[in-house]
């Protein structure tokens, strides 16, 4: 997985997601040699208030080592649904209410 700081948004008409494209290259992280596109994948993430979007990550190849790795926003975590500001919240006691149901909470904090 290779998380994106410096990415552009846009939406996606024909495929009703927002499209997440890292705007530097990225490297592998196993390798260090740049990675090539390679395909796109959906996933959804949830904000703050519950709503559910729908992004376009891209997949990317290392010419190398031949692994495919996600490029992911800095906004959301790996292996997460809620977005990275949620999570981030309920950890730090910081959030009077969370979309999340409360076996997710408890997962959240056993795992931080």
């Amino acid at each position: 997985m290779v998380i994106a700081t410096d990415y552009a948004v846009c939406y996606d008409e024909d495929k009703q997601a927002h499209r997440i494209v890292g705007t530097s290259p990225s490297q592998c992280p196993s390798c260090g040699i740049r990675l090539s596109g390679y395909d796109t994948r959906r996933r959804r993430v949830i904000d703050s208030a519950g709503d559910v979007h729908w992004l376009l990550l891209r997949r990317l190849r290392c010419p190398k080592c031949k692994a495919i790795h996600t490029e992911i926003p800095a906004f959301i975590m790996p292996r997460k649904h809620y977005e990275a500001a949620v999570i981030k919240a309920v950890l730090t006691g910081h959030s009077d209410s969370c979309p999340a149901d409360d076996s997710t909470i408890r997962r959240w904090k056993e795992e931080g």
